[in-house]
């Protein structure tokens, strides 16, 4: 990316930094807008100063640089941009009725532990695979790249292995530790997701990770690269583990998905379904829903039950360390962190939850102790 116009660039980085300096996730700017950023989930005005139309061409051109062309007959434009050493940013443009927009993402530096981050512990059971598929799902913005990238570099930090990523863009910068990694940017590096998932099972991968599950070819290239014996991450845009599953299944021709969901159940190691909800202390808090490998799962998938894989997951919940959302947004409003209100407004189903607060003594006792005295005393007969 080259700026022709300096004053211009300044200008781009100044919001940038003050983006920075409110602790914001991400920037918005418009043609004849106003600068914008979100701000713990939250949209905020940055600025009073309007972006004009020979500014905002120039901050697009030097974003796009050679690829100006290409995105003016795409109309879309995802890429990186780094501020310094410190920080980087994803970068996406597109056109809209006024003009054009671009919306920053911050991408930290610091790659964050799976603890820091607030995740299940039982994360760092994925770190230790050598050979399978993990899905990291969830909607735009849930911190699905994060915590991928914490998995990632517990495998980079502790493990000799070759691990190649195929992203877009690449976001959290992995350095060699006891592990070395190649990272691959669609469009920079290679064409496509697909593509590069061939070429990378010729090139001695331990662990490969692929960016998101877009396409039909990409999803049979990550088969085939687990079914040679490789340890594969990706993502998928769903809600939780039961829709993960079906979409990736339903990407398939119908001839074809008896196939898949055989070879789905013998390679799908594990998925983490996760959003994010405003906590009470102001704080992001992950909600986490865990699926792991096990004999019931399997036969779930394998003969199309899948409508039972939420209580599985309840069910194994010791035996294991899956966990529902419903679980998870139990035990965040118990530890007090969220509340009652935030738990129903996220569950996957508000009347089960509502059923295992009520079931729960230690609930009761922490939140409804008043209630106590009047529930109906059982007697030994």
């Amino acid at each position: 990316m080259a700026f022709d116009n300096r004053d211009t660039k300044e200008k781009l980085n100044t919001w940038l930094n003050m983006l920075i300096e409110v602790e914001g996730a991400d920037l918005h700017i418009k043609t004849n807008g106003q600068i914008h950023a979100r701000v713990k989930d939250d949209i905020i005005l940055l600025s009073k100063e309007t972006v004009d139309p020979e500014t905002m061409i120039s901050i697009v051109k030097g974003l796009t640089g050679h690829d100006y062309e290409r995105f003016r007959e795409n109309k879309e434009f995802d890429g990186a941009y780094s501020l310094n050493e410190q920080y980087r940013f994803r970068v996406n443009i597109f056109m809209h009725l006024g003009g054009y927009a671009i919306a920053f993402r911050l991408i930290p530096s610091y790659i964050r532990t799976i603890e820091e981050l607030n995740l299940p512990s039982a994360l760092d059971k994925f770190s230790k695979l050598r050979r399978g598929l993990v899905l990291v799902t969830g909607t735009t913005g849930s911190g699905k790249s994060t915590t991928l990238a914490s998995i990632i570099e517990v495998i980079n930090q502790t493990y000799p292995r070759h691990i190649i990523t195929i992203e877009d863009p690449i976001e959290y910068v992995h350095n060699d530790v006891k592990s070395i990694v190649e990272q691959r940017e669609l469009g920079l590096h290679t064409n496509s997701f697909s593509y590069a998932l061939r070429a990378a099972m010729r090139e001695d991968p331990d662990v490969i990770v692929v960016g998101e599950i877009r396409d039909l070819a990409t999803a049979e290239s990550i088969l085939q690269a687990v079914n040679t014996g490789h340890l594969v991450f990706s993502t998928v845009h769903t809600l939780d583990v039961r829709e993960t599953i079906d979409r990736l299944i339903a990407i398939f021709p119908v001839n074809e998905q008896e196939r898949v969901r055989v070879t789905l159940s013998m390679a799908l190691e594990g998925v983490i379904s996760q959003r994010l909800i405003r906590g009470i202390s102001g704080e992001m808090v992950p909600a986490v829903e865990l699926m792991f490998k096990s004999p019931q799962i399997q036969e779930l998938i394998r003969n199309k039950r899948d409508f039972e894989i939420p209580d599985a997951l309840e069910k194994e919940r010791h035996s294991y360390g899956s966990m529902t959302f419903n679980r998870a947004l139990f035990d965040l409003t118990l530890a007090e962190k969220i509340t009652e209100e935030q738990a129903y407004q996220y569950a996957s189903s508000a009347a089960d939850l509502k059923l295992m607060f009520t079931m729960s003594t230690e609930y009761e006792e922490k939140f409804h102790p008043d209630t106590m005295n009047d529930a109906p005393q059982l007697k030994d007969e």
